[in-house]
């Protein structure tokens, strides 16, 4: 308990901040209470815990005691934060449209594994390598009314790897997101007031479908690989029709005699 107690011993002139998100940068709430910062209210949603997972949010909640709640916020929740004090909202990961923040006085962020404007959507990851990009990044943005268009605060990058795959990207991102989002919210009214909007093009990529996930067996062998270091193993999906021909086949691509 008291190293519970001295890990939330909070800073001078913190923020009273809401935290919105998932296992994915479960590693930035964590930072944000072993820094003092003073996070008083999680927000997650409801996950599988074999695709989605919220299991590592849950166990720093506890550890802090804090209260956690799988709610989407809506109008009446934000009014509640608004009545706390609360003066800003992370999304990381968050499932969930945050109301409209401006009649409240609370400011919001979201945290997004891409280079914004490129990369909008859900679970940008794996297009990422789908697409053949050469680097990647963590862009952290205000909210608003549409899902990652906000005015960027701050970016991020780093390049890619040409055997890169889910889980090297995945722990890429986290490691950077947490070292900009301590930034951030260290010297938050700089950033703040120096936003930029999204520049150029900006591409939407929608949350992979079963579809997207399974292997196309008369594929090549450099787009298969691409396939599946994509998706890595939690995500990848594949069909087999149990002839002689198709086990032939997936023997010559796997590189069997």
């Amino acid at each position: 308990m008291r190293r519970i107690l001295a890990q939330r011993r909070r800073r001078p002139q913190t923020m009273k901040i809401a935290y919105c998100g998932y296992d994915f940068f479960s590693e930035c709430l964590r930072t944000l209470l072993s820094r003092g910062d003073d996070v008083y209210r999680v927000f997650t949603f409801k996950c599988d815990n074999s695709f989605d997972y919220n299991q590592y949010i849950t166990k720093i909640c506890r550890q802090y005691s804090l209260p956690l709640s799988d709610r989407p916020i809506d109008q009446k929740i934000l009014e509640q934060l608004q009545r706390e004090g609360c003066e800003l909202l992370i999304t990381a990961g968050y499932r969930y449209k945050i109301p409209d923040l401006s009649a409240t006085g609370i400011k919001g962020i979201n945290l997004h594994p891409t280079l914004l404007p490129v990369g909008r959507g859900p679970w940008p990851l794996p297009w990422t390598i789908l697409s053949g990009q050469k680097h990647s990044g963590v862009t952290i943005h205000k909210l608003s009314a549409e899902f990652d268009a906000g005015d960027i605060l701050m970016q991020n990058d780093f390049a890619l790897e040409a055997n890169e795959n889910l889980e090297s990207l995945s722990a890429k991102s986290q490691i950077l997101a947490k070292a900009m989002l301590t930034n951030l919210v260290e010297n938050f009214a700089d950033f703040w007031q120096a936003a930029r909007p999204q520049e150029g093009d900006h591409s939407d990529w929608p949350r992979p479908s079963v579809a997207d996930r399974t292997l196309d067996w008369s594929a090549g062998v450099t787009q298969l690989d691409r396939h599946c270091r994509a998706f890595g193993k939690n995500g990848m999906l594949w069909k087999i029709r149990w002839s002689k021909l198709d086990y032939l086949q997936t023997c010559r691509l796997a590189g069997a005699p």
